[in-house]
């Protein structure tokens, strides 16, 4: 059996969610306080419910406490359901136990085609009843019709069928002990028992269920003081068995008061084949290793060296040393720690035959020398090698590990996921971004905690390979900027913290396209409905470089519907550095106090540097129309819409394109011409926003024995902002792009 799908109702942060089509390793990623967590905690207490006896319902289940309830809402109700996927064999199981115990339905299962899903139900009433138990058990998913239900459980019903199952487990206890005391409990120990008023622990040694639980020892006590001989307890003992076993009969032979459906029509006792299909649900082995994990240490050391010393385990032990090295390049090895006080301070389920406690070696050295990140990761290794669970739940597998090393547990997670199904809850991107994950969940938190089941199919093929987009950017973020380059995000990050804007808050994350040439490459129609349809929302920021109206009107065409564009009115991001103030001082710090301008120095230098740059402004504009494409016409000539022969449109097409440059060319003259115009026409009021950035800046410094360097100093400056010093229109753009 494995887990197909997971429903979970007013449970905690969950007020209605689901897991659907679980595969053998899901990722449950999301931000903290998502719920993560409680998705795992739900699906533990659901394995959990279950015992050997198959019992459909307790009176003391997990889910007791007000925390538990979504909300501290105790007028609702918790149902947590599963669908299980069954092999064939399973299937069948079921329906020949069905059938042995009904055979007036043999007919109707032998016509109809069981699904190999089961899907079942679990409520849990809220305190001060607290009791849980099995609502429906199905054939099918949990959304398909009810002609395949085996089991149904009313609310009445269940209460009904937890007492009854609390009686019998009260009374077939004190049966238990009863049945120890009349074979195992003698005269002189009646005697001293009657004189000192408690049971001698000696006495009990042999009896682990007794010597286990105080309440036994109570009873015992009760029973001596009732009689006044030991021949009288003798009697009363053997009276009280058979009068508790009457009772138990009783219990089982009564029909139920509310009656249970079930395949077969309504019944007054829980079938035999629900009870079976129950206790193979119990047999699942399912482990958990929650976020608070207990140091690794004596108890791993133990089981290791028992391995080491067990005729027959060293192919075992050396197995799992293969694995550890393999992924983590050390070596393990266990020893008999020859330290009396060490034994003395170590619990006996850690020490060997001998008394003394055994020690973990990691490279030679105790495992607690080693750092946290070799012994987080050998907890989840040690635990999945030891335990071999059929469904294993991890919270946040990456908890101090390096990223080579957290891409390493994904890869072994990944390996063994196909012994073993697989939950986990993680923030860490590269557990999406390092490949080959199908089952990624998207966790959030508004009002509750949901789930989205990510297409990650869809997404890579929505989303070529080469724009070098990661996974997490689609699934981590509801918003997606893209940027030109690595500087412009950084400067976006400084300004937005500078100004109190909280990307993280509103699930912004960026994207580096490499320049605005680009654009076309990553605003695709594919790509951006994609992530239109995954509900994230994307937004083009790019520099104005020397964009008329037609030419942002066209890249606005692009994307309309699909995204949004902003088209910065500087010529780009450093332009929206230049402060005076700012400026001022960080010179005085880069100069380390050999400069120290004001801002009023800063200003005049600022004028003075943009009217010596005047002619790079000229010249950038006439570069833009003087070097555009200029390309024959490719098509024209595979079409032959001239009528030529292939060489004939060829030369047509390239003699085109040098006539289209001779033009060009006689034309470079009236160009600059209309250039200078263009700019004088608004050089008073932006000439710092016309030249580039970087130019005016280095200008600048020059002037006193500095350098500009974009990919540092611009970080630098940024940071140095005060907010009053970044310009409207960045504070305009970073509130928008966070609504």
């Amino acid at each position: 059996m494995r887990i197909d799908s997971v429903r979970i109702s007013e449970f905690r942060s969950i007020k209605s969610t689901q897991l659907g089509a679980c595969g053998q390793l899901n990722v449950l990623i999301g931000k903290n306080n998502s719920g993560k967590s409680n998705l795992l905690i739900a699906i533990k207490r659901f394995f959990s419910f279950f015992d050997a006896a198959g019992q459909v319902a307790t009176v003391d289940p997990e889910m007791q406490q007000p925390n538990d309830w979504h909300k501290k809402n105790v007028q609702a109700v918790i149902d947590i359901s599963v669908t299980l996927k069954l092999s064939n064999d399973e299937r069948e199981e079921i329906r020949q136990a069905i059938v042995d115990e009904t055979p007036q339905v043999r007919n109707a299962l032998t016509s109809v085609e069981l699904s190999n899903l089961v899907t079942v139900d679990l409520r849990f009433l809220p305190p001060p009843m607290s009791i849980g138990y099995v609502s429906k058990i199905k054939f099918g998913d949990a959304v398909g019709d009810d002609d395949g239900v085996i089991l149904a459980v009313s609310e009445k019903s269940g209460i009904e069928v937890a007492q009854k199952a609390a009686s019998v487990d009260d009374h077939t206890g004190e049966c238990q002990v009863l049945e120890w005391v009349i074979s195992e409990f003698d005269e002189d120990d009646w005697k001293r028992t009657r004189e000192r008023g408690y049971v001698m622990p000696q006495t009990v040694r042999n009896s682990r269920t007794l010597s286990a639980n105080p309440q036994s020892m109570d009873m015992i006590v009760k029973y001596v003081r009732s009689a006044s001989s030991y021949a009288e307890f003798s009697i009363n003992s053997r009276e009280r068995l058979q009068l508790l076993n009457a009772r138990i009969e009783k219990i089982h032979t009564t029909p139920f008061e509310y009656p249970i459906s079930t395949f077969s029509g309504n019944a007054t006792s829980v079938p035999e084949y629900v009870t079976l299909f129950l206790r193979k649900i119990a047999g699942m082995s399912v482990h958990m290793l929650s976020e608070q994990r207990s140091p690794i240490g004596q108890a791993e050391a133990s089981r290791i060296l028992k391995l080491k010393t067990s005729r027959g385990q060293g192919d075992v032990l050396r197995a799992i040393q293969s694995v550890v090295s393999g992924l983590l390049g050390v070596q393990i090895d266990a020893f008999s720690a020859d330290d009396p006080q060490l034994a003395r301070r170590s619990t006996p389920a850690v020490r060997r035959n001998d008394g003394l406690p055994a020690e973990l070696d990691v490279d030679d050295f105790l495992v607690q020398l080693n750092g946290s990140g070799i012994r987080e990761a050998l907890r989840l290794i040690l635990d999945r090698e030891f335990e071999r669970p059929e469904v294993l739940l991890v919270e946040e597998p990456e908890v101090h590990l390096h990223p080579a090393l957290e891409i390493a547990i994904m890869q072994y997670l990944k390996e063994v996921s196909e012994d073993c199904q697989i939950f986990l809850t993680t923030h860490s991107t590269n557990f999406l971004d390092a490949g080959s994950l199908r089952n990624i969940y998207l966790i959030r938190k508004d009002q509750s905690t949901s789930a989205q089941h990510m297409d990650v199919i869809d997404a890579e093929t929505a989303i070529p390979e080469e724009l070098g987009l990661r996974l997490s950017s689609l699934f981590m973020f509801d918003r997606l900027a893209f940027v030109e380059g690595p500087s412009d995000e950084q400067i976006l990050r400084i300004f937005a913290s500078t100004l109190g804007i909280s990307f993280g808050q509103a699930a912004l994350g960026f994207v580096t396209t490499g320049g605005a040439r680009n654009f076309t490459h990553y605003a695709t129609t594919a790509t951006l409905s994609f992530l239109k349809k995954r509900n994230v929302r994307t937004v083009f920021i790019i520099d104005r470089d020397e964009r008329d109206v037609a030419d942002v009107e066209s890249l606005q065409k692009r994307v309309e519907d699909l995204s949004e564009l902003v088209v910065l009115r500087r010529r780009e991001l450093e332009n929206y550095l230049i402060s005076p103030a700012a400026l001022a001082r960080f010179i005085a710090g880069k100069s380390q106090g050999v400069a120290t301008p004001s801002a009023d120095q800063i200003e005049s230098d600022l004028d003075e540097v943009c009217q010596e740059l005047f002619q790079t402004a000229v010249e950038r504009r006439v570069l833009k129309r003087a070097c555009r494409p200029i390309i024959p016409k490719r098509e024209k000539v595979l079409r032959r819409e001239d009528g030529l022969d292939f060489e004939s449109s060829l030369k047509a097409q390239l003699e085109e394109s040098l006539k289209e440059i001779k033009e060009t060319s006689e034309g470079v003259e009236d160009l600059i011409i209309s250039a200078k115009a263009e700019v004088l026409s608004e050089w008073e009021s932006r000439k710092r926003e016309m030249i580039p950035g970087d130019e005016i800046l280095d200008s600048v410094f020059r002037r006193y024995g500095l350098r500009f360097n974009k990919r540092r100093d611009a970080i630098e400056i940024a940071s140095s902002m005060q907010p009053d010093e970044i310009p409207d229109e960045i504070k305009k753009i970073l509130n928008e792009i966070v609504r």
